[in-house]
């Protein structure tokens, strides 16, 4: 195979629909001429997630805000971050204001979890600044209850993840927090005698922070409690994902330029059970997962979590910086990776980048995760290369290739990328992907892909609607089987629909599905192919939107 020969004929297309859908929406990063505050080309999150529970996905972004009042371009205004509400599909309506979810902060990354079990998707506001948690009210509008649940702080917070860390049967958060940048610290740094922003080696790392729910809405520090302690680092992007098919969610840190992290609940080898006290504890390093296999530390952005090889084991796919390869660590089993970036491509694909948010996707339904790569550098324009190119990277089930060239006019422009969020929003059972930029509008990226192949989307639930994160999902369609584990987080200050896609046999006319649930529990299903579900433990799938 050639290096751009599509698999299977399949010539993969994406259209930047953002304007017909009626989103119009460009982040405010507050950048000033001569100042050189390191937030300013950071960008900001994505998320999909279905607010109103109507079978659609709405959409949601961070935007930035005047970092320093006072300052020249203190005169502009942000209109603070936006909640977009889909109409069957078809369109977006810009409901932020009256949503009363338009934050008026720093905006950086957005976590979607229901954290009081109601049924509805909250929302985690991480800032540069003081964090913001919304309250999903149910009927379209949230409530700002952050001083009531006593969570957040001031540090400059960017990804987090909604997860039951101490097994009780309610969702906390672990935030990733990012650098000391101030005003007071900050100053420009010369690249070959021209000016750019100054790189993490400047500053200080911060340690994260963790939130436990008290099950009453209140939420209390609990990172010592549970050993979810590390020291100071500079976490750009977090996953939650079970890499040990134990049905339970390690915690995956991406750092820059520091030692990522990597938490487990599995005990040490040796290590008395305690059935009723749960501890984490950190082993990137033992694990392979901590830094490049040279033994380097990278500068890591973002991270799509997928079983790029079908083993049965989740992969870690990270971005890294211009000139430095991203990495793929490939999971060997038994939480010990290598990486495996030279050998399937990836390395090659990425030296002429600076990547930020990515996501896993089977962009032409063959069975196989793909990889879109949003990338942009944060040096400043005065420093070329500014603005790149996106990068869809098609997944042969040996080795990855950049097809971007030949998926369509966005893939050919150049853009400074930032975060990134996956989701079917037009319940075609293709995904599709929302973009942030700096300095241009965001892009809502339809897949129109023309691939022939029968689907199957699953939402998994639990009665007591506990999380589901870490269930496994197997399912036969025709004569291809294929298996997926349910995670959180993941890519660059964002969050990822949470329904998993499935592809086979396009004459295929039912689905064999089974799902191990976090509990042990296994529950099987046969329903009809080409309908999204939800799947309800313990009773039949519902809810199919045509």
């Amino acid at each position: 195979m050639v290096e751009n020969e599509i698999r299977d004929g399949v010539e993969p297309l994406f259209s930047d629909a953002a304007t017909a859908l009626g989103i119009e929406f460009r982040f405010f990063e507050d950048r000033v001429p001569g100042r050189f505050l390191l937030p300013e080309v950071m960008g900001g999150g994505v998320a999909w997630l279905d607010v109103d529970l109507d079978g659609w996905q709405d959409l949601y972004f961070t935007n930035g805000a005047v970092l320093v009042p006072g300052t020249a371009s203190a005169a502009e205004t942000a209109p603070g971050n936006r909640l977009y509400l889909s109409r069957r599909g078809l369109r977006f309506s810009d409901v932020s204001l009256v949503s009363g979810s338009s934050d008026t902060g720093y905006g950086q990354g957005v976590a979607a979890g229901d954290f009081d079990a109601d049924g509805f998707p909250d929302l985690f506001i991480s800032n540069y600044g003081r964090d913001v948690l919304y309250h999903n009210n149910g009927d379209g509008t949230y409530s700002d209850i952050t001083q009531s649940a006593s969570i957040g702080d001031p540090l400059w917070s960017t990804s987090a993840v909604w997860l039951d860390l101490n097994d009780d049967g309610h969702l906390d958060l672990y935030c990733a927090n990012y650098m000391d940048v101030t005003p007071g610290n900050s100053e420009p740094c010369l690249y070959e005698g021209r000016v750019g922003y100054c790189g993490p080696g400047k500053f200080n790392g911060l340690r994260d922070s963790v939130w436990l729910s008290d099950g009453t809405g209140g939420f209390r520090d609990g990172a010592a409690e549970l050993g979810l302690e590390a020291p100071p680092s500079k976490g750009l992007a977090i996953c939650a994902v079970d890499l040990d098919r134990d049905l339970r969610a390690e915690i995956y840190v991406a750092n820059d330029m520091e030692s990522n992290l990597l938490f487990t609940r599995t005990p040490a080898v040796g290590a008395p059970a305690q059935p009723d006290v749960v501890k984490w504890r950190e082993l990137a390093s033992l694990a392979g997962a901590a830094v490049g296999g040279d033994g380097l530390n990278e500068a890591s952005m973002g991270i799509a979590a997928a079983d790029y090889d079908n083993d049965g084991q989740v992969d870690l796919y990270l971005t890294h910086y211009y000139q430095m390869k991203n990495t793929l660590y490939r999971n060997l089993g038994g939480l010990l990776f290598e990486d495996n970036s030279l050998r399937s491509g990836v390395a090659a694909t990425s030296l002429s980048f600076l990547g930020f948010g990515t996501v896993p996707l089977d962009f032409n339904r063959d069975g196989w995760q793909d990889i879109f790569v949003a990338n942009g550098h944060v040096l400043g324009p005065a420093i070329e290369p500014n603005a790149m190119t996106p990068q869809l990277l098609m997944n042969d089930g040996r080795r990855f290739r950049d097809v971007s060239s030949r998926a369509g006019p966005y893939f050919v422009d150049a853009w400074i990328g930032r975060g990134v969020s996956a989701g079917d929003f037009d319940n075609n059972g293709s995904t599709d992907v929302a973009v942030s930029h700096i300095d241009r509008p965001v892009s809502v990226l339809r897949n129109e892909t023309s691939a022939d192949s029968a689907w199957l989307g699953l939402r998994l639930s639990r009665i007591d609607r506990r999380s589901c994160c870490g269930a496994r999902v197997k399912v036969t369609i025709g004569d291809r089987t294929t298996e997926q584990s349910l995670s959180a987080g993941g890519s660059y200050l964002s969050t990822n629909d949470d329904r998993l896609l499935f592809y086979g046999s396009p004459a295929a006319a039912l689905a064999e599905v089974e799902v191990l649930w976090p509990d042990g529990v296994s529950s099987m299903y046969s329903v009809p192919v080409n309908q999204h579900y939800q799947v309800l433990q313990g009773r039949e799938p519902s809810g199919a939107v045509r």
